[in-house]
């Protein structure tokens, strides 16, 4: 007779095989006391261990009936090293729903074990998104909790960790399931883990779960326009042709089509996921009140604008060290924040400021900012506004640092934020506010992102748009600041622009170098077109006659040939003058503003319209080669010598994309300082105009 090694080294191959023979495994178990019981790894999993996570649940019911009941007594602690019963491994698929439901027949109290973390088969259920495997367990969960009263469901939906199975779900993005559990089981949803992160905070981190954090391209954001969803029948006012298209998406999301679109599948269930994601902000949102517990916020003083009073500024930055959550009545200069926190709660609050700072000086990273902030931080539009529409005073909290969302909205480079807020009422109070370090919304440009936070669309970008894009943004905060804020300066005695140019001194020389490469390619480039322009314009198609006159001279391509010829020559010679301007350009920090960039956009387009008509005329040549039977030998070589020019017009692309952004600006910018006819004067005119059709001078 085998021994039990060797034994559960056969078991564990023919589990292994994907044609086992289960009389043959169900045999083999039975020359032994342990039976299904049998360890055959060296992790502790027995033969039933392995049969669930092999997903042969057949095989599984068969050894589960072949066992008696001493043998079933000894299955709860039958365990593997980490702790897992056969339940924990059962729930990691739904296919097993059957075998689990006969298991917990013939022994509910495996529904009760934990593992070493302290986690319960409900909880694998949801960390491996097995939804329909979760939906059965926690049906059976609600009903021992309310049968047996010493259970309740803390013990099954967290571990030792304090993360929840809520917790769980987000980080796994299952919002649906994620919805389900916060509007089921509403105590989970202000509970912390380990690190003291709710799970709207830990939603509000998670930038990609909404549609504010995809970055898509034209066809996918058109998709994402018109792909319809089980909540979404309709998709507006968009007419019949929209209707048609609407129709066709459905009929290819819901399997009625005869062709299967990936495409529209994957956009179907990032539109889906998306939208489950905000369903679930807005039931986090209404139990949340971390918003409340703010910081006291900084009393409007007067700007300071000079170097000196050093003294008087090291004072104010030890009496910072005692910053409180509630504001002082007594100080009739603070400015007034909407706080709805009972005096009671000043104490305990004020003792969780002092241990966050202690904790912030040691180096120990807390999430100890509310919701609302973290998801200015990060972008998640959806979520602030969410919660400014259920709590709009929440637009006042302050984290440890006295920064607002508008703070930390600009540090993050998070641009949607900063145009949702500027179309509010309470803007006026948020551009003035100043955080502990007496930075304004303006220094904020010129302060590192903290926590290594930035927009991931700035990490794409050139030095050059970036910077032009730090300046424009500059420009787009002194316009909604007060003018007494312009000069204002920080504790280390600096203004938002000289630190924004102290800060930014890198990224200016970077730009540089970037701009004088891309000048020098460029102007390479160009000079190619313009030999070639210039050469073409003295062996014209089809050649000249004995007098020197061209040939092919009354033919119509041939007046395209010459008139393309002469633009693609002229614009290119410009180009050169365009770039050669940028090549001496000073390069100053505020040449990046406006100058650089539109001298950039212009060389470009001269560049590209310098090419196409270059095509243009290729093309007429062609055509006229053709005609006058030439030899295909020229037109190859053509073809060969052009093919290189295409790619790079293709590859500059995108930079020309975004120069035109930066250019529009500047236009929407200029019409607004273009003469515009008053009220009065419309007026007189609309009068002068009925006053002549009446036939009444006026």
């Amino acid at each position: 007779m085998a021994s039990n090694d060797d034994l559960g080294q056969e078991l564990f191959r023919d589990l292994c095989s994907h044609d086992s023979d289960n009389e043959r495994i169900l045999q083999k178990c039975s020359m032994t006391v342990e039976g299904p019981l049998l360890y055959c790894t060296i992790h502790n999993s027995t033969v039933l261990h392995l049969a669930c996570s092999f997903r042969k649940f057949e095989l599984a019911m068969s050894l589960l009936d072949s066992m008696d009941a001493i043998r079933l007594s000894l299955l709860p602690d039958r365990t593997n090293a980490w702790g897992d019963t056969v339940l924990h491994n059962a729930a990691t698929t739904n296919k097993g729903i059957d075998f689990v439901k006969r298991l917990l027949r013939r022994i509910p109290d495996l529904l009760c074990k934990r593992n070493e973390h302290d986690e319960s088969c409900v909880f694998y259920a949801i960390r491996y998104g097995k939804q329909e495997m979760f939906k059965f367990l926690a049906h059976q969960v609600d009903k021992l909790c309310q049968s047996n009263k010493q259970y309740n469901h803390l013990h099954f939906f967290q571990n030792k960790d304090n993360t929840t199975i809520l917790h769980m779900a987000i980080l796994t993005t299952q919002f649906d399931v994620a919805f389900t559990i916060a509007e089921r089981y509403p105590e989970l949803c202000n509970l912390k883990d380990k690190s003291q992160i709710s799970a709207l905070q830990m939603l509000a981190c998670t930038p990609t779960a909404f549609k504010s954090g995809a970055t898509l391209g034209p066809v996918k954001e058109f998709l994402y326009s018109v792909v319809p969803t089980d909540e979404q029948d309709t998709i507006g006012d968009v007419g019949i042709i929209g209707r048609a298209i609407k129709f066709i998406l459905s009929s290819c999301c819901q399997g009625n089509s005869c062709f299967v679109f990936p495409l529209i599948d994957e956009i179907s269930k990032l539109k889906k996921s998306n939208q489950d994601a905000v369903k679930l902000a807005k039931i986090l949102i209404k139990s949340d009140t971390s918003w409340r517990q703010t910081y006291k916020p900084r009393a409007e003083i007067t700007p300071v604008i000079t170097n000196t009073d050093a003294h008087h500024t090291q004072k104010s930055v030890e009496d910072d060290e005692h910053i409180v959550a509630i504001s002082d009545a007594s100080e009739d200069h603070t400015v007034p924040v909407m706080l709805d926190i009972p005096l009671s709660d000043i104490d305990p609050v004020n003792k969780s400021v002092n241990q966050r700072k202690k904790g912030k000086r040691q180096g120990i990273l807390e999430c100890d900012e509310a919701p609302v902030l973290l998801a200015a931080r990060n972008g998640c539009i959806e979520i602030v506004e969410a919660t400014l529409d259920m709590f709009p005073q929440a637009v006042d909290y302050l984290n440890h640092d006295q920064e607002n969302m508008l703070h930390v909205a600009i540090k993050s480079r998070n641009f949607k934020i900063l145009d949702f807020i500027e179309k509010k009422p309470y803007l006026r109070g948020l551009v003035r506010a100043v955080d502990r370090n007496n930075n304004l919304i303006l220094h904020m440009i010129g302060c590192p992102p903290s926590r290594g936070e930035v927009s991931p669309s700035s990490k794409m970008k050139s030095p050059v748009m970036e910077l032009s894009e730090e300046l424009l943004l500059m420009e787009r905060l002194e316009a909604l600041c007060p003018n007494y804020l312009i000069n204002h300066r920080n504790k280390q005695k600096k203004t938002a622009r000289e630190l924004f140019a102290a800060e930014k001194e890198k990224l200016r020389v970077e730009a540089k170098e970037w701009l004088k490469r891309t000048a020098e390619h460029c102007t390479v480039v160009i000079i190619l077109i313009a030999t070639v322009a210039f050469a073409a314009a003295y062996t014209v198609p089809g050649g000249p006659d004995e007098t020197g006159f061209p040939i092919l001279v009354h033919h119509p391509l041939f007046i395209i040939f010459a008139i393309t010829d002469v633009l693609s020559l002229g614009f290119a010679l410009t180009a050169v003058v365009v770039f050669l301007t940028i090549l001496t350009s000073p390069y100053r920090l505020n040449d990046f503003r406006r100058s650089l960039p539109q001298k950039l956009w212009l060389g470009f387009t001269l560049l590209f319209l310098s090419v196409s008509m270059m095509m243009v005329a290729f093309a007429a040549t062609i055509i006229l080669m053709i005609h006058s039977k030439e030899r295909w030998t020229k037109i190859a070589l053509y073809i060969i010598a052009f093919f290189p020019i295409l790619l790079f017009m293709l590859s500059y692309v995108p930079i020309y994309t975004n120069l035109l952004k930066t250019f529009n600006y500047w236009i929407k910018k200029s019409t607004k300082s273009l003469l515009r006819p008053t009220f009065s004067s419309r007026r007189l005119f609309l009068k002068h105009f009925r006053s002549r059709a009446c036939g009444f001078e006026p």
